[in-house]
């Protein structure tokens, strides 16, 4: 008998490029409950979704996302989708904007034979701009700044959706009321090898969150993910992409997250007292961006990163 071939080869198996062919044909089922005249499908090749740049007939971009199988679930990426929306309705910051299917929901869920389970599907308006990371100047991060600034102002507001915390320290922490209990703490230290570096550094974490306390002035809705590979430029002006690590959190923690992404570039120093300079601007806060607060969620970020991998 013949061995198998890609078409009947588990899922599970596949490599990227083998899922990819087969969530093409799930996402193209999906674009059928937009009213988007649809002329070309081409697949992105980055992030843990799986994303598909979208060229309509009527000449516009957008962007169609397939969640990951242990993402977010769909009642989390509706949320993600509830914010974007409503920043495009309050404010003028440039960020993803959702399509709404013909049946004027903000997700879509689809099935395909081909692929284990349902996925939930968003399709966004395409965001211009191109990504500077080793050529970053002042003037672009104090710019992130602001615009940092003016999202976690906004996000204050956003009481009562379906997002977790975004200083979890592993999935198991996700699950527990405290994502940094000691519980916690144990299996990621387990998870680590017996590193007890990790045990610090979330402790670290703990005592600084004890002493920010969660008021909106230093608490609420963030990013989550806030590095270089999602915030561009256009025409001057900074945009951000990518909201599926948003949740609730203390806004150090985005600054923490853009400051760390910056640490291998030689001009960091400039850097990073810009983009505290363009954020302290909007929200002259000494607490969120005070160092030591700065480095201990900027320790926890790495731990995360480690504990992901």
């Amino acid at each position: 008998m013949a061995g198998s071939t890609a078409n009947d080869r588990p899922f599970a198996r596949l490599d990227r490029s083998g899922r990819t062919r087969r969530l093409r044909r799930l996402a193209e089922a999906a674009l059928t409950g937009y009213d988007v005249p649809v002329a070309r499908l081409t697949p992105l090749g980055r992030g843990l979704n799986t994303m598909f740049r979208v060229d309509g007939a009527d000449g516009h971009r957008y962007v169609l996302r397939v969640q990951r199988a242990d993402g977010p679930g769909t009642a989390q990426v509706r949320s993600e989708m509830a914010w974007l929306a409503a920043l495009g309705r309050e404010t003028d910051l440039v960020v993803p904007r959702p399509v709404p299917t013909r049946a004027r929901g903000l997700v879509t869920v689809v099935a395909d034979p081909a692929v284990p389970e349902p996925r939930t599907c968003v399709l966004c308006h395409w965001v211009d701009g191109r990504f500077v990371d080793e050529r970053l100047s002042a003037p672009q991060l104090y710019a992130v700044g602001e615009f940092t600034a003016r999202l976690h102002l906004h996000g204050a507001r956003m009481n009562g959706l379906d997002r977790g915390r975004v200083d979890d320290l592993t999935e198991f922490g996700r699950s527990q009321v405290d994502g940094l209990s000691d519980a916690v703490l144990d299996r990621a230290v387990a998870l680590a090898g017996g590193d007890e570096r990790v045990r610090a550094a979330a402790r670290r974490v703990r005592a600084v969150r004890a002493e920010l306390g969660c008021g909106a002035d230093v608490f609420g809705l963030v990013h989550g993910d806030l590095r270089q590979e999602n915030y561009l430029f256009h025409r001057g002006r900074v945009r951000a992409i990518d909201f599926d690590d948003c949740g609730y959190g203390h806004y150090a923690y985005d600054l923490a997250v853009a400051l760390d992404e910056l640490k291998h570039l030689p001009q960091r120093d400039e850097l990073r007292e810009s983009l505290l300079d363009g954020y302290r601007s909007v929200r002259p806060d000494a607490a969120t961006t005070d160092p030591a607060v700065l480095s201990a969620f900027a320790g926890l970020r790495r731990v995360q990163l480690r504990l992901r991998t």
